[in-house]
């Protein structure tokens, strides 16, 4: 049965913020894997001078990088959950603030640096 809450304050618009944040991280992960399946498939974009550029041959750093990415997209997916449900909590026990949580910032700090490195191995090698 859920929990009815009494709208008092912001809690109007604090609820749909949290379901807005989930949404992002599942957005983020459906991009990873996205990219990840790109890598699997050895599927570029083409270059404009040689239109034969879009296949890749396979390789194993390619691989490697996939599945980091996968993994990353599941990371990305428990953090949007596990904040979601910390501002829930909060919500729940009227909080007048909600805490931000040092292990969200950390996963996602993580996925940003994964995002980033794998763009450069991209961009300067053919994986």
């Amino acid at each position: 049965m859920p929990k009815e809450l009494e709208i008092v304050g912001s809690a109007g618009r604090d609820f749909p913020m949290l379901e807005r944040n989930l949404l992002s991280h599942l957005r983020l992960a459906v991009l990873l894997s996205l990219l990840s399946s790109s890598l699997l498939l050895h599927a570029r974009l083409p270059t404009p001078s040689d239109p034969g550029s879009a296949q890749t041959p396979p390789s194993k750093t390619g691989l490697a990088v996939a599945i980091i990415e996968v993994i990353a997209a599941v990371a990305a997916i428990a953090a949007g959950i596990w904040e979601y449900w910390q501002g829930y909590a909060d919500m729940s026990a009227q909080r007048g603030f909600l805490r931000a949580s040092q292990t969200h910032l950390a996963v996602l700090s993580i996925v940003g640096l994964v995002v980033f490195a794998t763009c450069l191995m991209l961009i300067s090698n053919d994986v």
